[in-house]
């Protein structure tokens, strides 16, 4: 997926908030609310009747999470579920104790949700998830934040929402120290509605009320941080500076035990120096972050791949896979493609033929350029068939 394509799938999903609007100000402007007359495309990701569509997905049972701040007894069990009328009663009596029940990894039963959530990624550099809550009326659930962005999509019914109206914390992903339960504060009262979109950034405290059948989606991420550039930056110096990758703490536990570490300031803070001086050298950062986004795009869940690769000849038509993503760097004798699962390392010389695949959506064999053999462009194309990233048609 290209970048123009995957901004136009976003757009058609955000409507009417301007794809730019969202990713120019809105991932910085805190708390959104986008009520809409119910007609919106985004209405169908998980198909006409999403609550059937998450009823039938047995399959996700061991992956359920459900909370509540007025249960009327212990959640059931989702061991051993049966089947699919098994897996629905067990629902039923989560509702009927007053739990809200969380379906994760939605991706895989919808491809409109798939790609969406791939152009997410594609936008951002950043995994995305996808996961639904479905809730009946009388359920509350407690005060509480996510560790991510949240993109919200109110399905079906309805649901008052209670959001803090204090700007994002913005915590670290890693829990603190416990302390007193979190205190809403001064917030505001949403009912959303069929097709509202809601932005909560990670960190905004907020709860809800169900008075009524509600099913929302909820899209997942982190968008790049300062403190993620800083690491990558980090990441990229000590690639191409031996000292960054030596060994300064083997006494560490004594040290923290109390012969300090004082030791350790010296060499660190040259290191830190020597950051602040690489970050404003020509073409340093962009290295930094485009090997991130190297490593990013590999991570992806990886790409579904042919059980039997059809044998290719020089008229094959080939297109990019419907959730195809690539990212490409290298060095001067060696390119590294990567794609949703892995990396590709091409030799130099075929520069001109994989930016071609890279950038073509479809094309036959024949037509990959840069003078190679027929031979070599067959052993190409069929490299990148097989990791997924091209399918025939």
């Amino acid at each position: 997926m290209k970048l123009e394509a995957a901004l136009a799938t976003l757009a058609r999903f955000l409507a009417p908030w301007s794809a730019d609007d969202f990713l120019d100000r809105g991932l910085t402007g805190g708390f959104r609310h986008l009520p809409h007359d119910g007609e919106a495309p985004r209405l169908g990701l998980l198909g006409p009747d999403p609550a059937a569509t998450l009823g039938a997905a047995a399959h996700l049972a061991p992956g359920l999470t459900f909370h509540s701040a007025n249960a009327t007894g212990p959640a059931p069990s989702l061991q051993g579920v049966t089947d699919v009328a098994d897996f629905q009663a067990r629902i039923a009596e989560f509702h009927a104790r007053n739990y809200s029940v969380r379906f994760p990894d939605l991706r895989p039963l919808s491809p409109a949700l798939d790609a969406l959530c791939r152009a997410l990624e594609v936008l951002l550099l950043t995994p995305v998830t996808a996961s639904a809550f479905w809730s009946v009326s009388g359920m509350r659930a407690p005060v509480h934040y996510d560790d991510h962005d949240l993109l919200i999509v109110q399905l079906a019914g309805t649901k008052r929402w209670y959001v803090g109206s204090r700007p994002s914390a913005l915590f670290n992903a890693w829990k603190g120290v416990s302390g007193n339960p979190p205190d809403l504060g001064p917030h505001d009262i949403v009912d959303v509605a069929p097709g509202d979109l809601m932005y909560l950034p990670r960190g905004t405290f907020h709860t809800v009320d169900s008075d009524a059948f509600s099913v929302h989606l909820a899209l997942g991420f982190t968008p790049l941080t300062l403190r993620e550039a800083l690491v990558a930056a980090l990441d990229h110096l000590s690639d191409l500076d031996r000292p960054l990758r030596e060994t300064v703490g083997a006494r560490i536990a004594w040290q923290l035990e109390g012969a300090g570490v004082d030791p350790l300031g010296p060499p660190i803070a040259r290191a830190a120096q020597q950051l602040a001086e690489a970050v404003c050298g020509p073409a340093f950062l962009a290295s930094a972050l485009h090997r991130r986004a190297s490593r990013t795009i590999a991570a992806l869940a990886p790409l579904p791949r042919p059980p039997n690769p059809p044998a290719l000849s020089l008229d094959t038509w080939l297109r990019h896979a419907d959730l195809a993503a690539s990212h490409l760097i290298g060095n001067p004798e060696i390119l590294d493609f990567a794609y949703p699962g892995g990396h590709l390392y091409i030799h130099r010389g075929a520069e001109a033929a994989v930016l071609f695949v890279a950038e073509t959506p479809r094309f036959r064999v024949r037509d990959i350029p840069g003078g190679l053999p027929d031979d070599v462009r067959l052993a190409l194309a069929t490299r990148f068939v097989q990791v997924g990233f091209l399918a025939a048609g």
